[in-house]
């Protein structure tokens, strides 16, 4: 049974949606992608205007999506692959084309990788970080190939433009190596949230941008009666999406509200019950 009235849930999920996705887009998303990508802005346009550059979106997925869920390991080994990226790349920006027109981009980045590892005596974990690396080198080789660009997230973003669809992008994502369905949706419900794409896209695909996290597992069954703390990851995602769209919310900004809560409001798991409950009762600033 659901922890809050509907009348309470339409309140939370309007200030998950509202103000927490706000800050969680000004205070994490976009400085934390700006540091990742070495730009002085932190606005959601020159965000925007830096991932239209292979460069800086390679640094982004590499350094901040990669190794979105590894725990405690996420910003050691994400910082040991933009130094692995720079070594490769002599330092200079402009060799990144170079480096994908070589057809070798994977073998040398993970190669650099080992070598920073080692000097920094970290274990390389080469079972789960290799196909990571070789994985996200080779997707961008691919499309360096066809446009002799190679920029991943534009290439994903005009797919989703052209086609008003998530599925097939989210399928083309997951299948590179070592990217799972979880950083998969992450990168995607970003995307959608920083360009607004969510109003022009296929409602049957809105499950695919809510990655479920244990945040989002134990706020489910809270909202709503459809979930209990056994359902699986899609159902939940599928019904979570469905709820914000009853209410008339947008799902990928309650996604980020919801990780702004995990990461800086709330941090704590077990005082989520009672800081939702106070937020149900307060009236937004």
């Amino acid at each position: 049974m659901a922890t809050f009235t509907p009348y309470e849930v339409s309140i939370i999920l309007s200030r998950l949606s509202g103000e927490k996705a706000d800050r969680f887009q000004k205070e994490v998303l976009y400085p934390q992608l700006a540091r990742t990508m070495r730009i002085s802005g932190t606005s959601s346009q020159e965000v925007r205007e830096a991932l239209a550059d292979a460069y800086y979106a390679f640094r982004a997925m590499l350094g901040y999506y990669a190794f979105a869920k590894r725990g405690n390991d996420r910003a050691e080994y994400s910082a040991f692959a933009l130094q692995a990226l720079d070594r490769t790349l002599k330092g200079k920006k402009e060799n990144f084309s170079t480096l994908l027109a070589s057809g070798s981009a994977p073998q040398q980045l993970w190669e650099a990788f080992v070598q920073v590892c080692q000097e920094n005596q970290r274990k390389v974990n080469e079972q789960l970080n290799r196909e990571l690396i070789e994985g996200l080198a080779e997707f961008a080789t691919r499309i360096y190939q066809e446009d002799e660009i190679g920029n991943i997230w534009t290439t994903i973003h005009q797919a989703i433009v052209r086609s008003g669809r998530v599925e097939p992008i989210y399928q083309q994502i997951t299948e590179i190596r070592g990217i799972g369905p979880k950083v998969g949706s992450l990168l995607l419900r970003d995307m959608v949230a920083l360009y607004e794409l969510e109003p022009s896209i296929d409602a049957a695909d809105y499950h695919y941008l809510q990655p479920v996290d244990t945040w989002i597992r134990r706020i489910g069954p809270m909202l709503t009666d459809e979930l209990n703390n056994d359902s699986a990851d899609w159902i939940i995602a599928g019904k979570l999406s469905k709820l914000c769209r009853r209410n008339r919310v947008s799902g990928v900004r309650f996604n980020q509200g919801v990780q702004y809560l995990a990461i800086v409001e709330v941090r704590k798991l077990e005082q989520l019950k009672d800081y939702l409950r106070q937020l149900a009762q307060s009236t937004p600033a």
